[in-house]
C-alpha cells in the first residue's frame, strides 16, 4: 500500500491493523498527525514501513517489536518522542530510521540521547513524598482545629454551668422559721460543734428535714469562713456534697440550711 506524496491531513486510522497480509506500507510525505496506532503490531506480514515526513508525534509503539519480518523502517522527520524500542527487528535498524525527531531517546549507536529513567523515578518519588507530606500536614492541621474547637466548646459549657449555678435562687427561710424548726436551737437537736459554729437538726414547715449550721460570731475569722463556704457551696454541685437549701443572716446571726 503506497499513499505517499499526497496531501493527506488526518490521523492514521487504527483499522489498518486489520490488513494482516499487508507486506509494505508507505504513508510518507503527507501531513498525517496524531500517534502511530498500536494496531500496527497486528500487521504480522509487514516487511516495510515508511512514515517519514509527516507530523506524527508521541512514542513508537512497542507492539512493532512483534513484527519479525520487518526489515525496513523509516520514521524520520516527524515529532516522535520517548524511548525507541530495542527488541525484535529494532536491533537491526540504524539512526536513519529515526533521524530528525523531537525527543527520541535510546541506545547510543542510534545517535540519540540516552533515556534517563532515573530522573523519572526520582521525580515520581518527589511527587509521592510531596503528597505524603502534604497529607500529613493537612491531617495534623485538621486534628489541631478539631481539638481546639472541642476545647472551646468545653470551656463555654463550663462557663455556662457556673453561670447557671451562680444564678440559682435558693428558698427564703426566716430566722423565726429556723427557731421553730430546731426548737429554739435546743441541745436535744444539737448534732455537733465545730471551730466556727454548731449544727442542729430540724424540720421545716413543709416537712423537709434539714441541718442548720449556726456560725459563732465571736470566733476570729468566722465571717471569712462563712463567706467562703457560701461561695463554694453556691457554685459547686456533686453527688457527695450536701445540698444547700438556703442561708440566713442578719447582724447577729449567720446560718446555713443544709438538706439531710
Amino acid at each position: 500500500m503506497d499513499l505517499s506524496w499526497n496531501k493527506i491531513l488526518r490521523n492514521i486510522l487504527p483499522f489498518i491493523g486489520a490488513f494482516q497480509r499487508l507486506s509494505s506500507l508507505n504513508l510518507s510525505r503527507n501531513s498525517f498527525e496524531g500517534t502511530i496506532p498500536q494496531s500496527f503490531g497486528d500487521l504480522i506480514a509487514l516487511e516495510s514501513i515508511d512514515l517519514s515526513y509527516n507530523n506524527i508525534y508521541g512514542s513508537i509503539p512497542k507492539s512493532l517489536e512483534k513484527l519479525r519480518y520487518l526489515s525496513y523502517l523509516n520514521l524520520s522527520f516527524n515529532k516522535l518522542s520517548e524511548e525507541i524500542p530495542s527488541e525484535g527487528s529494532f536491533v537491526n535498524f540504524t539512526t536513519k530510521s529515526f533521524f530528525h525527531n523531537e525527543a527520541l531517546c535510546g541506545s547510543p549507536y542510534l545517535q540519540v540521547p540516552p533515556c534517563n529513567h532515573g530522573t523519572k523515578k526520582s521525580n515520581m518519588k518527589k511527587i509521592v513524598l510531596t503528597c505524603v507530606v502534604a497529607t500529613t500536614v493537612l491531617v495534623a492541621v485538621i486534628g489541631f482545629l478539631y481539638m481546639l474547637r472541642k476545647y472551646q466548646q468545653s470551656k463555654v459549657q463550663t462557663l455556662d454551668s457556673v453561670e447557671l449555678l451562680s444564678t440559682v435562687e435558693h428558698r427564703l427561710i426566716s430566722y423565726q422559721e429556723l427557731c421553730v424548726a430546731t426548737s429554739n436551737f435546743s441541745e436535744a437537736n444539737l448534732l455537733g460543734v465545730g471551730t466556727f459554729g454548731s449544727i442542729y437538726k430540724g424540720m421545716l414547715s413543709d416537712g423537709t428535714d434539714v441541718a442548720v449550721k449556726i456560725l459563732n460570731l465571736q470566733v476570729d475569722g468566722a465571717f471569712r469562713s462563712f463567706d467562703t463556704e457560701c461561695q463554694v457551696l453556691r457554685t459547686v454541685r456533686h453527688r457527695n456534697l450536701v445540698k444547700v437549701i438556703s442561708s440566713c443572716f442578719n447582724p447577729e446571726v449567720r446560718a446555713l440550711v443544709l438538706k439531710t
